[in-house]
């Protein structure tokens, strides 16, 4: 077979390159030349072995991606105990709180002084666990229309003083000044749970 002599020339100006590959067809050839075309010669298939091209592996690693870890569930027991309910304590029960005796003491006209007889009346009270109230009373005097409400307020102040000397605590001690009531005794205060001015 013979090869052009253009043919070195024109390789001659192609730039060498490393991945370029230049093949040749004798057939092409022989056609330019106007020679008719050589009968393609059986090639074994051993003879026609492919360049293995090889390229990097790129090795790719499954990493585990992090899970939140479970709740822990605490085991049920198989035979679960029976549930006692417990009974509840008894409410204590508070003695009933002691009502003192109503009591009348009566004043001197005018006066907001207690008498021996008055101090005498009050010594049940001295025990009292319960509310004392006291409605002490004044007769009016129509020249000074307060004057009732004073004297009374004073007397109502007087059994006060007398019951907390004895122990009565202050704060159980209901002092009420009610002035004259018509048809009552205006020098007399009543003292005890149902006084009524």
């Amino acid at each position: 077979m013979k090869i052009p002599l253009w043919l070195p020339c024109v390789l001659a100006l192609i730039p060498a390159r490393g991945f370029a590959q230049v093949t040749v067809n004798p057939a092409a050839l022989r056609q330019l030349e106007g020679l008719s075309p050589l009968a393609p010669a059986a090639k074994p298939e051993a003879a026609m072995v492919r360049p293995v091209i090889h390229k990097p592996h790129l090795h790719l690693y499954h990493r585990a991606t992090p899970q939140a870890p479970r709740p822990l569930t605490p085991a049920k027991p198989a035979n679960p105990a029976p549930s006692v309910k417990p009974t509840p304590a008894p409410k204590p029960v508070l003695p009933e709180p002691s009502l003192p005796p109503i009591a009348r003491i009566e004043f001197a006209p005018g006066s907001a002084t207690l008498s021996a007889e008055a101090m005498a009346a009050l010594k049940p009270f001295c025990t009292a666990s319960a509310p004392v109230p006291v409605v002490a009373r004044a007769p009016a005097d129509p020249n000074d229309p307060s004057s009732a409400m004073r004297l009374s307020l004073n007397r109502a102040f007087a059994i006060r003083d007398a019951l907390t000397a004895c122990g009565v605590a202050a704060s159980l001690i209901i002092p009420r000044a009610a002035g004259s009531a018509p048809g009552a005794d205006d020098n007399e205060a009543l003292i005890g749970a149902s006084a009524t001015p």
